[in-house]
């Protein structure tokens, strides 16, 4: 998959058919310090992380301009002073405008905070912490499993 569009489209179906006890981790396939978002799918919540810039190597952090376009996207920073993820929570279950919106918030971290250039160079992992971590396979992310 290489168009943003159609991955933000495939993310948004995805997320809005997690069961509870759902994680979902959506990386870079090539990299030691992987740039990633990630899902965990509650009784009462969508809880999703875009990397934090501590986590990652210097030269795949956002600087200054990406971590403006993630702030103005509507992700919440990690707390001051703390080495977090960037976040935000959403009620569920959820309205298909809500998937849509985190969905695109996700692309606006990934391609312009961070500067991915494709979604072909994402992967994911998915578990069901409910169920023992017992593998997911998410078709409709229409991403490789790592």
């Amino acid at each position: 998959m290489t168009d943003w569009s159609a991955f933000a489209a495939a993310l948004a179906g995805q997320l809005a058919v997690l069961s509870a006890g759902s994680v979902l981790i959506i990386h870079e396939s090539r990299t030691e310090s992987p740039r990633y978002a990630q899902f965990r799918q509650l009784d009462t919540m969508l809880s999703a992380e875009l990397a934090g810039e501590p986590a990652l190597d210097e030269s795949l952090r956002a600087g200054p301009t990406g971590i403006r376009m993630i702030t103005d996207a509507g992700w919440q920073p990690p707390e001051d002073g703390l080495p977090g993820n960037w976040w935000i929570d959403t009620p569920w279950p959820a309205t298909p405008a809500r998937y849509r919106t985190v969905a695109a918030m996700v692309v606006t971290g990934l391609r312009d905070g961070f500067g991915i250039a494709t979604p072909d160079a994402l992967t994911y992992r998915a578990w069901d912490e409910s169920s023992g971590n017992r593998p997911l396979d998410l078709p409709l992310l229409r991403l490789p499993r790592a």
